[in-house]
């Protein structure tokens, strides 16, 4: 039986294939085209490596038949060759050779065959040959294509996320931080009651808005972990202090136990620790309508040195439950356990879907035990290793001083005021600012771009410095940048910088500390927030600097 085109034809399976077979015997060259050429196969020939070389540049093929052993060139060389180019690297090569030589055909697909025939050519086989090739690198194509369109859509998707961040964050920062002002007034009740419920507002969506950064770099997988020492009970007790505010609100009782030996330095990532207890604790009150929440923390000890121990977080409460079909969805992202839930208790969703993400990426478990309309209990297990052993961190706490007032002389000079140098463009934020500020009687100079800021950098000396990101003329990261380069040229002491920003994503906030800055504080920022980001400022350039901070009283 002869085998033709059509053979082909039938295996591939495509519109259009263009072929180019180079060796340098015409015999078998004329052979090539009269069983491949087609209507549906345009066939081309070159008669040594280099000549292939060339027709590959110039031309679009889908697949080449290579002869090892040729003049000028051999086939080798010209897979070599077509390897280095980044247009050629992806075509598929069929070796042809006369050698009966394995150790041959192993270096051919080394240097990056994809199949290979050995002389005297059987037709048959190299049209089955031919057609599977085919098919194969189409398959890649499309999917390189695919992959080429969903990398595309997930840059877009970055970008629309960074700028609607930025753009909501910034009127946020205004709602959030003038609330917080006047609710430091002197206002009837119910115009502080008004207050509170424009600020608490205002935070709900600042939480939506993280929520959905957060799940949108775990969809992506650029969510990571930052690894730092911190004491557990401070983490904890910062992590559920907003939730025994809004417990409070609703009359429930909240309480937080810690067990024996849960105390102590911790390595982890303690935001993510935090966002967690947040979480799960702010569900817990959201669902309560009467009764309790109790979040109790254990640590168990490893039974064998070099392990990590297991830090156990258990969060309770007397809410309204749910049953085990509701369970199977919990932690499914923007689902609840029915949509009435929805509609009568408001919320996104996210929360228990992060949850279970971030507990997942520390390599631990999430549970729940539920009871419709008597309660829930979360428990998550999460591997911590301690930074010191428990007993070297009792000592320590034992050794520090248990006064924290100072004897200060008679004839002392009363502590100086912060000289802070402010650059934000937007004069809601500027306003916002300088509200929180008022309180401390600080020394506050306002611009309005970085050019600005530069040069009051140089009229000045200021004990901090609190650059925005996007300005006009010259963003704070090139304005970071000359303050660093101006210090270094005229040998100055470092003075501490914070990018006060509404850029609030993990790139933003590298881009940050490489332009020199020492922390970095998100909008909208509260009082809390700008004063802890001031005092790690601070401390940043004591400890790294040898800086000598004037007195700052913290919120």
């Amino acid at each position: 039986m002869s085998v033709t085109a059509a053979s082909i034809d039938h295996f591939v399976r495509t519109d259009f294939a263009r072929v180019l077979v180079v060796d340098d015997d015409p015999i078998l060259r004329e052979f090539a085209v009269s069983h491949l050429a087609s209507p549906s196969i345009e066939v081309s020939v070159a008669e040594d490596g280099l000549i292939a070389l060339e027709a590959l540049r110039k031309g679009d093929f889908d697949v080449a038949l290579v002869d090892l052993d040729m003049p000028n060139m051999n086939g080798f060389e010209l897979m070599e060759a077509m390897g280095r180019d980044a247009r050629l690297m992806g075509v598929p090569v069929v070796v042809i050779t006369g050698r009966d030589d394995m150790e041959a055909i192993d270096l051919a697909f080394a240097a990056g065959a994809t199949s290979f025939v050995v002389k005297p050519i059987n037709w048959r086989l190299i049209t089955h040959q031919l057609a599977y090739v085919l098919r194969n690198s189409r398959s890649e194509a499309a999917i390189r294509q695919a992959r080429a369109a969903a990398e595309s859509a997930s840059r877009a998707k970055s970008v629309f996320l960074a700028n609607m961040s930025h753009e909501i964050r910034t009127p946020l920062n205004g709602v959030i931080g003038l609330a917080g002002a006047l609710g430091r007034t002197a206002l009837s009740d119910e115009q502080f009651e008004m207050v509170s419920l424009i600020r608490q507002s205002g935070q709900t969506l600042e939480r939506f808005l993280t929520d959905i950064l957060d799940v949108s770099k775990i969809e992506a997988g650029k969510l990571s972990l930052q690894v730092d020492t911190f004491d557990l009970h401070e983490a904890i007790e910062a992590a559920v202090h907003l939730m025994q505010t809004a417990a409070a609100e609703k009359f429930l009782k909240f309480g937080l136990a810690f067990g024996t030996n849960a105390r102590g330095l911790f390595k982890g990532d303690v935001v993510r620790i935090r966002q967690i207890v947040s979480n799960l604790a702010s569900n817990a009150v959201k669902f309560t309508k009467e009764g309790s929440v109790a979040v109790q923390i254990e640590v168990t000890e490893p039974e064998t040195d070099g392990e990590a121990a297991t830090l156990i977080i258990k969060v309770s409460d007397t809410g309204i439950g749910f049953d085990k079909e509701a369970r199977a969805r919990l932690f499914n992202r923007f689902e609840q356990a029915d949509g009435s839930i929805t509609r009568q208790f408001g919320g996104t969703g996210l929360g228990l879907s992060i949850c279970k993400a971030l507990t997942e990426m520390m390599e631990g478990t999430i549970s729940v035990v539920s009871i419709p309309d008597q309660g829930s209990t979360f428990m998550v297990k999460l591997p911590l290793s301690r930074s010191m052993p428990l007993d070297a961190f009792d000592i320590l706490r034992s050794m520090q001083p248990t006064t924290s007032n100072p004897v200060v002389a008679e004839d002392s000079e009363p502590p100086r005021l912060l000289r802070i140098l402010l650059a934000e463009d937007h004069p809601t934020n500027q306003r916002v600012v300088a509200m929180i500020l008022q309180p401390y009687g600080v020394d506050l100079t306002v611009v309005e771009n970085g050019v600005k800021a530069l040069e009051a950098f140089e009229a000045g000396k200021f004990d901090v410095v609190l650059m925005d990101m996007q300005m006009p003329e010259m963003d704070g990261l090139k304005a970071t940048q000359a303050i660093r380069a101006l210090e270094l040229t005229a040998q100055l002491p470092r003075t501490p910088i914070a990018m006060l920003s509404a850029n609030a994503m993990k790139e933003h906030v590298e881009q940050a500390l490489e332009a020199g800055c020492d922390v970095h504080i998100a909008k909208p920022v509260t009082p809390e927030s700008l004063a802890k980001g001031i005092e790690a400022a601070l401390a940043s350039a004591v400890a790294n600097h040898h800086y000598d901070s004037p007195t700052y009283v913290s919120a």
